[in-house]
């Protein structure tokens, strides 16, 4: 018998796939987020993965955007930020989720990335379990406060605390990760 993972093709975005990611209208409000994210992956900044099947369509996506160095995240290395990790309710705990991370942690690592950083909800005790699984640690408490331009045209700001997770990819070249 078939494994299901063996159905998934984990391939690049395409811009008509947009619309998809919206999830019916549950993302509706990031629909200009997610035009600016696809605008850096045409410009080779981000890389947008999508999961799909023949029968189920797009089932998970996940956001990977190299950045410069920073001094609250590695001061001296480019690295990458991982962001709108999503698989569909019916398809979690099938595997999908740790699939999709390693195809995070490849492309960062043939980048020559060191680190991997995520947000992750403090009210999402499975998620961040999820990501401990999968050698993430801890890294910093962030309060969580973005805003940002919906698709109305209205400047929205969340609030969502959360933890910042960090995974070193690429251990030769890494030093010791401090706070």
């Amino acid at each position: 018998m078939q494994n299901w993972l063996d159905t998934v093709e984990i391939r690049l975005m395409r811009e008509t796939d947009l619309p998809s990611i919206e999830w019916g209208e549950e993302y509706i409000r990031y629909r200009k987020v997610y035009r600016d994210v696809y605008r850096n992956f045409l410009a080779g900044r981000s890389i947008l993965w999508i999961a799909e099947t023949e029968k189920d369509g797009i089932v998970g996506q996940v956001f990977l955007t190299q950045k410069n160095p920073h001094e609250l995240f590695d001061p001296e290395h480019p690295y990458m930020l991982l962001s709108s990790f999503r698989v569909k309710p019916a398809f979690r705990n099938l595997g999908l989720g740790t699939l999709l991370l390693k195809a995070c942690e490849i492309a960062a690592g043939d980048r020559g990335i060191q680190r991997i950083f995520l947000n992750c909800a403090r009210s999402n005790q499975r998620s961040r379990a999820f990501y401990e699984r999968n050698g993430y640690s801890v890294f910093r408490d962030d309060p969580g406060r973005w805003s940002y331009i919906d698709h109305l045209g209205q400047l929205r700001e969340e609030i969502d605390p959360a933890w910042t997770m960090v995974k070193v990819v690429n251990q030769q070249e890494s030093e010791p990760l401090e706070e």
